[in-house]
C-alpha cells in the first residue's frame, strides 16, 4: 500500500468515525437519553475530549488532508481513465470540490489540535458574510446552496438504485459481510443527502435575502428536522441520526474495500 493510499483510506476512516458520533449523538436527543445534536465541529469536540483526544485529532487532520489530496489528484490526473466526456468532466470537478472541502475541514481540525479559536472567519455563517462584500456575492451564495441540492439529489438518487462509490468492490463486500452491508450503505447514503438537500434550501434562502444568519449547519438542520411538532420531529430526527450512523458505516466499508488506483 502506498503512502497516498493509506492517506485516503485513513480519510475514510475519519470520516466514518465523525459521521457514526454525530449519529450517536442525535439518536440519544431523539430516544430522550441526553445528548445533543450537533454537527462536524461538536464531533470533533467530543473526540477532543476523550483520552489521547489530541493524539486522535492529529491523526483526524492527517487522514483528512491526505483524503483531500487524494481526491484533488483523482479529479486532475485521472488514475481512473474516465475520459473527457460532459460526464467524466463533471465527475472528476466533484472530486476536486470534495477534496476543497475536506481540506477545509482539515484545516479546522488543525486548527482545534493547536488550541487556536474557532471564531477566525472559517464558520459557515462568517464565510457567507464574506461572500455577500463581493460584487454579486448573494448569487454566489444561492449557486453554493443549489450545487449543494444538486449533490444531495444525485445521491438519494445513487442510494436508491444501488449506485455505490466507483471502484468499490461489491462482490468482495458481499461475499465477506453480506447484502445487508450494501443496504445499510444505502440507507446512510439517503439520511445524508435529504438533510444536505435541506441544508442546501436553507442557504438558497439565505442568500437570496442577503442574511448570513440564515445559513445552516448540519447540526442545524438535524436540529430542524427534530424541532417539528408533536412526536414527529423525534421520529425525523431519530431515522435521521441512524442514517448518519449508517452513512459512518459506509465510509468505513470504502475504507476498506474501496479499490484505489495509483497515480500517473
Amino acid at each position: 500500500m502506498n503512502p497516498l493510499e493509506l492517506l485516503a483510506r485513513t480519510g475514510f476512516l475519519v470520516k466514518g468515525v465523525l459521521y457514526i458520533v454525530i449519529g450517536v449523538l442525535a439518536l440519544r436527543v431523539a430516544t430522550g437519553l441526553g445528548g445533543r445534536v450537533t454537527g462536524t465541529r461538536g464531533a470533533l469536540m467530543t473526540v477532543l475530549a476523550q483520552p489521547f483526544g489530541r493524539t486522535l485529532l492529529l491523526i483526524a487532520a492527517i487522514g483528512l488532508l491526505g483524503y483531500a489530496v487524494w481526491r484533488v489528484l483523482q479529479g486532475l490526473l485521472d488514475p481512473d481513465r474516465l475520459g473527457h466526456d460532459w460526464r467524466a468532466v463533471a465527475l472528476r470537478v466533484s472530486y476536486v470540490g470534495r477534496g476543497a472541502v475536506h481540506a477545509a475541514l482539515g484545516l479546522q481540525v488543525v486548527r482545534l489540535y493547536r488550541g487556536l479559536s474557532e471564531s477566525s472567519g472559517t464558520s459557515e455563517r462568517e464565510m457567507a458574510a464574506e461572500a455577500f462584500r463581493w460584487p454579486f456575492g448573494d448569487w454566489f451564495v444561492v449557486l453554493a446552496g443549489l450545487t449543494l441540492i444538486g449533490f444531495a439529489v444525485q445521491q438519494v438518487y445513487a442510494a436508491i438504485t444501488s449506485r455505490l462509490e466507483r471502484n468499490l468492490d461489491l462482490a468482495h463486500l458481499r461475499r465477506e459481510a453480506g447484502e445487508w452491508a450494501v443496504s445499510l450503505s444505502r440507507f446512510g447514503m439517503a439520511a445524508r443527502g435529504v438533510v444536505f438537500a435541506l441544508l442546501g434550501w436553507l442557504v438558497v434562502g439565505a442568500g437570496w435575502s442577503r442574511d448570513s444568519s440564515e445559513v445552516a449547519t448540519t447540526g442545524s438542520s438535524m436540529r430542524l428536522l427534530g424541532a417539528q411538532p408533536g412526536g414527529l420531529g423525534r421520529w425525523l430526527l431519530g431515522i435521521t441520526a441512524a442514517g448518519f450512523i449508517a452513512y459512518g458505516f459506509y465510509q468505513l466499508v470504502l475504507a476498506r474495500y474501496l479499490q484505489i488506483r495509483r497515480m500517473g
